[in-house]
C-alpha cells in the first residue's frame, strides 16, 4: 500500500498555538508533541474544542494526534467517560478521514505483524475498515 501520498505532519505552529490554548508545555524541540503531553483526563475538553472552536486543518489535524494518543494511554481500560469519548472521535476520524489519514494509519500499525501494538490499535483498526475504500488500498 501507498501510504506516503496522502500523508501529513502536526505543524509546529499548531502545537504551539494549541499548547497556548490548553496551558500545556511545548518546545520547538520536541519530536513527538502529541505523544509526550497527552493527558487522558482532559479528552473532554480537547475534543470540546475540536468540535466548536477549530477551523484550521492543520490545527485540527494536530489536535486530532493529541486526542488520539491521550485515548491510547486508557484504551486498554476504557471507562463510560472515555467510551463515551472514543465514540465521539470515531465519528470525527470517519466523517473527516481525508483530514485524519495520517493518524488512522499511524495508531493502525497496519504494516506490523502484531495484532495491538497500541492499546488503541483495534478501536482504529475498526475506523480503518470503514474508511480504507476510499484511499485505493
Amino acid at each position: 500500500m501507498d501510504f506516503e501520498q496522502h500523508m501529513r505532519y502536526p505543524s509546529g505552529v499548531s502545537e504551539e498555538k494549541l499548547s497556548r490554548r490548553f496551558g500545556l508545555y511545548w518546545d520547538r524541540n520536541m519530536q513527538d508533541w502529541e505523544l509526550e503531553i497527552s493527558d487522558s483526563g482532559r479528552i473532554s475538553d480537547f475534543i470540546s474544542v475540536y468540535q466548536n472552536e477549530l477551523d484550521n486543518d492543520d490545527d485540527k489535524f494536530t489536535l486530532m494526534g493529541l486526542i488520539v494518543s491521550s485515548l491510547d494511554d486508557v484504551a486498554a481500560e476504557f471507562d463510560e467517560d472515555h467510551q463515551d469519548n472514543w465514540k465521539t472521535c470515531k465519528i470525527i476520524l470517519e466523517k473527516e478521514y481525508f483530514l485524519h489519514y495520517s493518524t488512522i494509519v499511524y495508531w493502525c500499525q497496519l504494516q506490523s505483524e502484531r495484532d495491538n501494538v497500541f492499546a488503541i490499535t483495534p478501536y482504529i483498526r475498526e475506523v480503518w475498515e470503514k474508511v480504507k475504500w476510499n484511499f485505493n488500498t
